[in-house]
């Protein structure tokens, strides 16, 4: 909030995009099942290092703020760097919070493509592919040993249903009880 104008173009070339994404029910479920999960407030104490000195310490909506600025600074990064070199393909590595759910880094990419290079950028959904690597349940935010595959089965949801990723991948075989079901057997 605090950047001018000029520097947070070169962060968020999309703020209209960026603005109405947080509005959108799908990105809310993903908020709400997802993003908010990885929030641990800081430990309470008289006066914090971390405070600025004002005696204010960082709740979930500063951690929200933050956690979408860094998704949408590395999508806008990479769509960039991507519509410069037609025939590009970008590899990037992140942590699986910001990945999982398709609701952080990979799902701005096709938006901000297009916002960099015209709607016809040939960049959608299926342009961009995630691939999880070793996930565990705790990872996939489930609350039971097996991996959770996706948000929002609930039947007020079903329409926002979202899977964990386009493949996960595992360096050995994983423990049979890990997988409640075959998402895509190869």
């Amino acid at each position: 909030q605090s950047l001018n104008i000029d520097r947070r173009e070169q962060y968020v070339v999309d703020t209209k995009g960026f603005i109405d994404l947080t509005q959108d029910e799908k990105f809310k479920l993903y908020t709400d099942r997802s993003l908010i999960k990885d929030f641990v407030p800081p430990p309470s104490s008289s006066s914090s290092e971390g405070d600025g000195g004002g005696g204010k310490q960082d709740g979930v909506g500063d951690y929200f703020a933050e956690r979408i600025l860094v998704h949408e600074a590395c999508a806008t990064s990479i769509a960039k760097w991507a519509m410069k070199r037609a025939d590009s393909m970008v590899v990037t590595v992140a942590p699986m919070k910001d990945v999982r759910y398709m609701g952080g880094i990979n799902g701005r990419i096709p938006r901000i493509c297009q916002v960099v290079k015209g709607e016809g950028c040939g960049v959608d959904e299926s342009a961009v592919t995630t691939i999880l690597l070793n996930p565990s349940a705790e990872e996939t935010l489930s609350g039971s040993r097996y991996l959770r595959l996706e948000i929002g089965t609930a039947p007020k949801n079903l329409a926002y249903q979202t899977k964990i990723a386009d493949y996960i991948w595992f360096s050995k075989m994983p423990k049979v009880n890990m997988l409640g079901r075959m998402m895509n057997p190869m």
